[in-house]
């Protein structure tokens, strides 16, 4: 059992807990020493560690082990980090990697039931079959609910994608009340099926990381291969369909310079654009509120993927008597190497 978590440390103490390596890099100090820099992770977050003298320590793990380690948790430069007195490789052969992988705060399997549910909706026609198709399969539906939506930018947890896109048909539908003369069924394809190819993409059994074939080929074109699969078993799908739903996975992104092959050409296919970079965009304001909660002052740090700094928003007081003590911290375990 996992004793403690990232959110939890506090500077000028020390932890005994576990973690899943994310990164692990040999360097060598100024004076000639080597050190081994780390980063871990856990399901509340991120944090970096420093092993000094390492030369001395059994180092027989690797990047996506979870390891056990006794640290001392400092700040340096603003930022915690782990100043590691011991590391090994777990011995625990019943870890779950739910404590060290971060996830949403939504049920997969029923975002996955309402997804199905939505496309069963649709009027009888090649799109809902060509849907039913591809959400019926056991394995990407496996998958489809599992992936992250991304590496790091939004939506970078277990489940992530399968979130994006529930929010992403919610949104669709909105717009198409507004807008009757979109076509509903190709917008809703188009954002069911815009980042399939991330269940290939991206591997996400220990820790997130890219497949060689996402690394080579991308999401983009991996999802409109898997879609042309599907495709290709109902004979009825008409070429000039195909060629719209397919340019919609394909400019989904929206310019040449964000990866996209194309850049919108209709109206779908700009509406698709425009949901997914908004739902991703205010999905990581959101994820950057919540890291820097406790950073004083009213911005935010800087914000990679957007490349600025963001107002935090007003604090919202919760009435007196919603307040409740916090509970008392539980007792850490013992660490055994």
């Amino acid at each position: 059992m996992k004793e403690a978590y990232i959110a939890d440390l506090k500077p000028g103490t020390s932890v005994t807990t576990s973690f899943l390596v994310r990164t692990k890099e040999r360097k060598t100090a100024r004076n000639g020493s080597a050190y081994l820099d780390l980063e871990f992770q856990d399901s509340t977050g991120t944090i970096r560690a420093k092993l000094w003298d390492c030369d001395s320590t059994d180092l027989s793990f690797e990047a996506d082990d979870v390891v056990r380690v006794a640290a001392s948790v400092e700040l340096y430069q603003g930022n915690l980090q782990l100043s590691l007195r011991k590391i090994a490789k777990s011995r625990d052969a019943d870890i779950d990697l739910a404590d060290y992988l971060p996830h949403g705060t939504q049920n997969p399997e029923k975002l996955f039931e309402g997804l199905l549910k939505r496309i069963k909706q649709m009027p009888q026609g090649p799109l809902q079959t060509l849907l039913l198709r591809i959400f019926n399969d056991p394995e990407i539906a496996r998958k489809y609910k599992q992936a992250p939506a991304a590496m790091s930018y939004h939506h970078a947890f277990i489940g992530g994608l399968i979130e994006h896109v529930s929010s992403l048909v919610g949104l669709g539908d909105r717009v198409c009340d507004h807008y009757p003369s979109l076509d509903r069924d190709l917008i809703l394809a188009g954002l069911l099926l815009h980042d399939l190819g991330k269940i290939e993409e991206l591997n996400f059994t220990r820790g997130f990381s890219y497949s060689t074939r996402g690394q080579l080929v991308g999401h983009i074109s991996m999802g409109v291969e898997m879609v042309c699969d599907k495709m290709r078993e109902i004979p009825d799908f008409s070429p000039d369909l195909w060629d719209r739903l397919q340019h919609i996975i394909l400019s989904h992104h929206g310019k040449l310079e964000f990866g996209s092959p194309k850049e919108p050409m209709f109206m779908e296919a700009l509406a698709v654009n425009y949901l997914d970079d908004l739902d991703s965009k205010l999905q990581a304001m959101r994820e950057q509120y919540e890291a820097d909660k406790d950073r004083p002052g009213d911005f935010t740090a800087r914000n990679r993927p957007l490349g600025r700094e963001l107002l935090k928003p007003p604090v919202q007081q919760e009435p007196a008597a919603a307040r409740t003590p916090a509970a008392a911290p539980g007792k850490s375990g013992t660490l055994k190497f």
